[in-house]
């Protein structure tokens, strides 16, 4: 939604209703982004909680497995479960601290920086307006028969309109730059964030896409030895039935 420089001069009703809604648009915008801001806050604490709560799981695991130590099949899984789960949480952190800084920071900066620029320089238009039309209708009461007082409202109608014209050119600039300024910073952030997603999500699958051949390996070891187990249960089983026998 941009403003057009002609209509400024012009000081239109198109022009005015163009400035309405940008207003509109700019007060509606700047309570969604801050909302998100503080929704994004939220996320981030709770993420670091929850990387926090990792780094506690994997070391439990470290600590297991220098445990197991003396047998060489928990020991080796556990560490290299515990070293893949590490890298994971190491792009977790990252993941948040870009959120960090896109999300949180850079549209904060833009809220606080250029809407509140933007709104500084309303209320300078909107009283500079206020001014023009308050000697728009000193000029309109002014006494004609009184030639100097008529002549002194007619210059300052004159003034006011010149200064509101200046102003009014700055404002549809500013209007105009922000409108493009927040698309950019929208986007990028949004882009930036994704990204970072992108590469949890990719360096999550490398990884765990790594060890797959290890855990294939292993659920194949595990299989067997569910059905050794079974096996070694009976032969227990029939051992206890035949020395319970012996003993009667």
């Amino acid at each position: 939604m941009t403003v057009d420089f002609e209509e400024c001069i012009k000081d239109s009703p198109r022009f005015r209703a163009g400035i309405d809604d940008v207003e509109t648009d700019v007060v509606e915008i700047e309570a969604k982004l801050d909302k998100l801001v503080k929704l994004c806050s939220g996320m981030i604490e709770a993420g670091r909680a929850y990387v926090s709560a990792n780094k506690l799981f994997v070391n439990g695991i470290k600590d297991l497995s220098q445990q197991c130590k003396k047998e060489e099949v928990i020991s080796e899984c556990l560490e290299k479960c515990g070293e893949r789960l590490q890298e994971i949480v190491n792009y977790h952190m990252i993941l948040f601290d870009q959120a960090q800084r896109s999300i949180k920071q850079q549209l904060h900066i833009f809220i606080k920086e250029d809407v509140r620029k933007f709104k500084d320089t309303k209320k300078q238009f909107d009283r500079v307006r206020e001014d023009m039309e308050l000697a728009q209708v000193k000029n309109a009461q002014a006494p004609r028969n009184k030639v100097h007082e008529a002549e002194e409202a007619t210059q300052a109608l004159i003034l006011s309109r010149k200064a509101f014209r200046h102003l009014a050119l700055d404002y549809v600039l500013q209007i105009n730059v922000l409108q493009a300024k927040k698309k950019f910073e929208i986007l990028d952030a949004m882009l930036s964030f994704m990204r970072a997603q992108y590469t949890l999500f990719q360096q999550g699958f490398n990884i765990l896409d790594e060890i797959d051949p290890y855990m294939k390996k292993l659920a194949a070891q595990l299989d067997q030895l569910v059905i050794d187990s079974a096996m070694e249960k009976r032969e227990l089983e029939h051992k206890h039935a035949l020395i319970q026998q012996r003993v009667r």
